[in-house]
């Protein structure tokens, strides 16, 4: 099996559509698709990489780039990984994991990290398996959007 690992653009949107809505749950339009990654595009410090088996899109993972206060070297973030449900088992996985590795070794990143559902057994087992290690407990809370989301991040 051929797997050929690209960026990800706006063209794609119409193929990650469902595969975002198998790390969801709920319904994602290739519109809203589409905007996420103009706007992830646009922050310079983000990529998303497809995975293309076949020629179709079989999987994407986006990684980003941050500084953290208590540390001194940037860190990366892997995030929205997900492969095909019919897909998986086949190292796709793994390359989309190399893909964003790499860049963060570009980026000069010394720990690349990702947070994931509770709920997604399946996708821990395979983190373990890649080199992730359970280092951290994650909490979240909503909060009310008072003003439209313009912030960008900058390196």
């Amino acid at each position: 099996m051929d797997v050929e690992i690209r960026d990800a653009d706006e063209a794609d949107a119409d193929a990650l559509s469902p595969l975002i809505e198998q790390l969801m749950h709920k319904p994602q339009t290739p519109e809203r698709i589409r905007i996420r990654l103009r706007r992830l595009a646009a922050t310079g410090v983000d990529k998303v990489f497809v995975a293309i088996v076949d020629g179709r899109v079989a999987g994407v993972a986006g990684v980003t780039y941050a500084w953290m206060l208590h540390v001194d070297a940037p860190t990366a973030r892997l995030m929205s990984i997900v492969v095909d449900e019919g897909c998986r088992g086949r190292g796709i996985g793994r390359r989309l994991v190399a893909a964003s590795v790499e860049q963060s070794r570009i980026w000069g990143c010394d720990r690349i990290e990702l947070t994931s559902r509770l709920e997604r057994g399946a996708a821990h087992s395979f983190y373990e398996a890649v080199g992730f290690e359970h280092t951290s407990k994650r909490f979240s809370m909503a909060v009310e959007v008072r003003a439209p989301a313009a912030a960008t991040r900058t390196a």
